[in-house]
């Protein structure tokens, strides 16, 4: 079994990933409005940046899905 700081620590990561992927969303929205990349380097604007941050969420999710198999390999959850 895990012990209660090791416990506190992995409740303490994920709560710091919910809140980097919630300034994440935030920052999305405020960049919605790009009209242009620096250097013209792609046609499709919009869809460049969507995709970078669609990018930035999936490795938060890989992150948390990593995170959830430590606790479970740990026994801090049970297994899913």
């Amino acid at each position: 079994m895990m012990a209660l700081a090791s416990k506190n620590r992995i409740a303490a990561i994920f709560d710091q990933l919910r809140i980097l992927r919630e300034s994440v969303t935030e920052l999305e929205t405020m960049e919605s409005e790009v009209a242009s990349l620096r250097g013209s380097q792609t046609m499709d604007v919009k869809g460049s940046v969507q995709l970078s941050f669609s990018k930035l969420q999936d490795q938060i999710a890989a992150m948390e899905e990593t995170l959830a198999s430590i606790a479970e390999a740990t026994g801090e959850i049970p297994k899913l």
